[in-house]
């Protein structure tokens, strides 16, 4: 009798497990993350999967056009404006210096 239990109970399981796995082909419950059912999900996985790997996109929006960190930076205006800071205080003999900060050269 007791070889018949346990025959049993291992029957059950064996039964149990076997009825809640998906065998191949077998339709996928909806929202189950990993698979995509549609075309447009089937389209966006491949084109998420072609993609190159190791690259990150820039931000969007403007592109800076001066290097990070206050530092100035070569294109025409700065340039422009940095001769016109260095000769401000000799343009304004009258006038108290100037007390502005920024990076030093």
């Amino acid at each position: 009798m007791n070889k018949f239990i346990t025959a049993t109970a291992i029957g059950l399981f064996a039964f149990a497990a076997h009825a809640q796995s998906n065998p191949p082909g077998a339709p996928v419950p909806p929202n189950t993350p990993g698979y995509a059912t549609g075309k447009s999900e089937m389209a966006g996985e491949a084109r998420k999967n072609n993609r190159p790997q190791g690259q990150v996109k820039g931000p969007a929006g403007d592109a800076p056009r001066t290097p990070e960190g206050g530092a100035i930076g070569t294109d025409r205006a700065a340039v422009a404006g940095e001769k016109r800071a260095e000769t401000r205080d000799q343009r304004r003999p009258g006038k108290r210096q100037s007390m502005q900060g920024g990076t030093p050269k």
